[in-house]
């Protein structure tokens, strides 16, 4: 029975160098994503509970998309910043994400507790902005922390989880918001025009991010960056104009795929800055018979109900994430995400035109599967395509993709709003649907990538020259026969979109002499590191985006078998002939052992043609 000492996920960035990152357990990577919780709190209160604020306030609808400048200008501007700093920065105790995560949630407790007591309106404008200013500090790297501490295998469900507390924190920010507005103690109204149930919203969201972010910090360290990495960040020029020109840098050798998603973002991120603005406004026309101009409680009461439905669109995507990913591999990002727009767009067009408060829940679930798909796809793919150095500054432009359309809209929407929909709320969420259903349209009008640039973790869509196989699998002890073998395996790994597992193999104890024409075994674990870094260095990132290194004690042709399991869709990949085998020998006993016993395709590779007589007497002369 083979027993495995070393188990990490290796990945190469693009200039041959080795990344180790160990495995997390399910609870570790929980409490690690835990703080998403308590920053989409936050961000769930500037989405449905400040533009009602606004208005309470003395606002004027037309009013609303101006006023909610804030959210995209900060998110240009900080996001990409925090996002190149970060990617510079290493503190012993402190990491490199954490402080700018903790900083930014600090803010945000501030003002989430300040917020409800201001009464003046371009007071209430400055605590948004600094509101949003600490939500973006705060995103950003936390994205990046989750692509930094997982390993590529763990990428999908680390942004899955992401999705589900996100989705968690959105609902109670917005059930919050619905049930409290019940509550007959709290509808009183304070002397500012805020009814009370409304601080205690923010109250809540004070407790949830505190708790939930400090939390997380505490609880999840980061990864030591290798010798090599900590001298690159100090040598790395720091300071503003730097990280400025880092970013221009990075935008001008950005994936192709980046600049498509970039297309589909300027309908879809356009169209949801106008739901969040206008969703109560359109309920309290078609649904309650109430506007904001007038107030009362019939427009409390859509204001409040307009909660239930963000926490119900909210509650969608908690549930559907669990799915979203796996239909992503099957086919593909790209249509993954062009179906769920469309869902989007149908249900925002119906949601204009209904009149029964109930009913008007129903289209939630369309909207709630489109966000499912709208916070996790996207980066789990600008993840799986840029290099993980760099990983900062690529989510940083990914939000500047998110808010350049959100700033448009708060600078042009307000005229149309006016004098194109009639100053009516509905027509405003029906010009939403619209706009999503051309994104839909745009994705999938987008030319998919070449193979070349295909995603493993989540295809983008593109076609594969091969499609029947899961893991491609194959052993190494760093010979030149078997490099030749590891060489073949990461070309059908590359074409399948595949796994690429190495292992090696080695036994314990002093080393003996093989018996003649018997394959020659490595002893000792440094030998057999030492064999699988010469057996990975050679695969670039061009070469095989996703690589699993496996060092295992035993027999080889066990390992290998032992790596594919009972999975038909796997395949092993050996050369013909290993060191030490005889002149002439068909298959060597590791191939052999394999052909017979796998239940999976195995692709033997011809490696007898190389000049093993000359390789054996050379090293034998320098073991000498």
């Amino acid at each position: 029975m083979t027993t495995t000492t070393t188990a990490g996920t290796v990945t190469s960035d693009g200039g041959g160098q080795i990344e180790h990152k160990p495995l997390m357990s399910g609870p570790a990577l929980l409490m690690m994503n835990l703080g998403f919780f308590g920053v989409q709190f936050s961000f769930g209160l500037t989405q449905s509970a400040v533009n009602p604020l606004f208005l309470l306030i003395g606002a004027s609808p037309e009013q609303l998309p101006i006023l909610n400048l804030a959210g995209p200008v900060t998110g240009l501007i900080i996001q990409p910043l925090i996002g190149a700093i970060s990617d510079r920065t290493w503190h012993p105790r402190w990491g490199r994400r954490r402080p700018f995560i903790t900083a930014g949630a600090l803010l945000c407790a501030v003002i989430l507790f300040l917020f409800p007591f201001v009464g003046i309106l371009w007071l209430a404008v400055v605590c948004f902005w600094l509101l949003d200013a600490g939500n973006n500090t705060s995103m950003e790297p936390y994205r990046a922390f989750i692509s930094d501490r997982l390993p590529k295998s763990q990428l999908a469900r680390g942004f899955l989880t992401q999705s589900m507390f996100t989705g968690a924190g959105a609902v109670l920010a917005n059930l919050s918001l619905f049930l409290l507005e019940k509550v007959e103690g709290l509808q009183r109204t304070a002397g500012n025009g805020v009814p009370y149930w409304m601080y205690v919203c923010f109250m809540i969201g004070t407790f949830c991010i505190l708790l939930t972010v400090l939390t997380a910090m505490a609880r999840t360290k980061e990864l030591t960056p290798s010798d090599e990495d900590l001298a690159e960040i100090r040598s790395a020029p720091k300071g503003l104009h730097h990280a400025v020109r880092e970013i221009a840098d990075a935008v001008r050798v950005m994936p192709v795929a980046m600049h498509k998603i970039g297309v589909v973002f300027m309908f879809q991120w356009y169209a949801m800055f106008i739901y969040w603005q206008f969703v109560a406004v359109s309920l309290g026309e078609t649904v309650f018979g109430a506007t904001p101009e007038e107030g009362g409680p019939a427009w409390e009461e859509a204001i409040g109900w307009s909660g239930l439905e963000n926490a119900a669109y909210n509650f969608v995507t908690m549930v559907s994430a669990l799915f979203l990913v796996g239909f992503a591999r099957r086919i593909g990002a790209k249509r993954v995400h062009a179906v769920a727009l469309g869902l989007a767009a149908v249900s925002l067009v119906w949601l204009s035109q209904i009149t029964n408060q109930y009913l008007a829940l129903v289209p939630m679930i369309g909207l709630g599967i489109f966000w499912a798909s709208a916070v996790g796809v996207p980066y789990l793919m600008v993840a799986s395509m840029v290099p993980a150095k760099r990983t900062g500054v690529y989510m940083g432009i990914l939000n500047m993709m998110i808010v350049v359309p959100m700033l448009i809209q708060t600078v042009t929407f307000g005229w149309i709003f006016e004098h194109w929909l009639d100053g009516k709320g509905s027509n405003a969420i029906m010009l939403a649907g619209i706009l999503l259903g051309l994104g839909a349209f745009a994705m999938l009008w987008v030319n998919p990538p070449d193979e070349a640039d295909e995603s493993p973790i989540v295809p983008l869509g593109a076609k594969r020259s091969i499609t029947v196989y899961d893991r491609v699998v194959v052993g190494s002890d760093g010979t030149p026969t078997s490099l030749y073998a590891v060489d073949r395996a990461a070309e059908v790994a590359q074409a399948a979109q595949a796994r690429l597992v190495v292992i090696t193999a080695y036994r314990e104890g002093p080393s003996a002499d093989p018996a003649e024409g018997a394959h020659r075994d490595l002893y000792g674990v440094d030998a057999a590191r030492e064999a699988m870094e010469r057996s990975v260095t050679g695969l670039t990132r061009e070469r095989a985006r996703y690589i699993d290194q496996r060092l295992v004690i035993g027999d080889p042709a066990q390992a290998l078998l032992d790596a594919v399991g009972a999975n038909p869709a796997n395949l092993i990949v050996v050369g013909n002939r290993g060191l030490g085998a005889s002149q002439g020998q068909l298959l060597g006993s590791v191939p052999a052992g394999v052909v017979k016993n796998a239940v999976c395709d195995v692709l033997v590779v011809q490696t007898s043609a190389l000049d093993e007589e000359r390789v054996l007497a050379a090293e034998e002369t320098e073991s000498g």
